[in-house]
């Protein structure tokens, strides 16, 4: 993401945290950036108010990605355009994750009737590139290429804890909103973080959602690096944690395996 603003209570955007910048990559980056998950198009108005650009010279570069098919026209709001999306999953190093890792998601969801993500670092956030669920379903978790909370969520929480210096607390603290009265405060969040780092996987109950729990593994790669969490959304009642965990586990492991398949057939000879 090119620049940041800020994020009110409600969590509506105001003005950037800093003076938006001179070049026009620039300026298109934080047009393209404004776009929040929930957000299905933005007027003029909004999208000047988020980036800080003059109402201008953001008509002016909206006009040009609705030309390149990077923006959509919606009356006379604008909405991502699909050729964003066709681009991303030309991302060489997601690609190849999900290329390994979709049969085995569609494998756990099937075998485990619950929505399975695939969640990844990216940059000062978490984004979801996979989400399988079932009929029997009604978690409704994010939607592949959308933003994951980071102190609310398994797969937040485990990221935190695996990548401490991508994602340092003295910037996530202040940011924490609370989602239910279970959601973890500023004051639990570290002691958190070090069972998670302790025991090697992370859950959530009902601090996201009421009614819903979550439990979360790593993803490894080759060279053991944290690739991102693979997690399990399910109805608290009736649900088996330790099946879970034993479930995601194996599947983690398998998407590992697959990535050494994938890396060894695409390496050069």
């Amino acid at each position: 993401m090119v620049a940041a603003y800020e994020v009110g209570e409600d969590g509506g955007g105001t003005r950037p945290e800093h003076e938006p910048p001179k070049s026009v990559l620039g300026k298109v980056g934080l047009i393209l950036s404004a776009f929040r998950d929930d957000d299905f198009s933005l007027s003029l108005a909004e999208l000047t108010a988020r980036t800080g650009v003059a109402k201008a010279t953001v008509y002016r570069l909206c006009q040009g990605l609705v030309a390149g098919e990077l923006l959509e026209r919606e009356g006379s709001d604008y909405r991502l355009g699909l050729q964003l999306y066709e681009i991303g999953l030309r991302a060489p190093r997601q690609r190849t994750l999900r290329e390994a890792a979709r049969p085995v998601v569609e494998n756990l969801a099937q075998s485990l009737d619950n929505a399975v993500t695939l969640a990844v670092p990216n940059g000062s956030e978490l984004l979801c590139i996979e989400n399988v669920g079932t009929h029997r379903n009604r978690a409704r978790a994010s939607v592949g290429g959308r933003h994951i909370q980071l102190h609310s969520t398994a797969s937040g929480k485990l990221t935190l804890a695996m990548l401490p210096d991508q994602y340092p607390l003295s910037v996530v603290l202040p940011r924490m909103r609370r989602r239910t009265p279970r959601t973890l405060n500023a004051a639990q969040l570290p002691d958190e973080l070090v069972r998670i780092r302790e025991q090697g996987y992370a859950t959530e109950v009902e601090e996201f959602r009421d009614g819903y729990l979550a439990v979360a593994v790593p993803v490894r790669g080759t060279d053991e690096a944290y690739l991102g969490a693979l997690s399990v959304i399910a109805p608290t009642a009736g649900s088996n944690v330790p099946r879970m965990l034993v479930a995601l586990t194996g599947a983690s492991h398998t998407i590992t395996a697959r990535l050494t398949l994938f890396e060894a057939y695409r390496a050069p000879r």
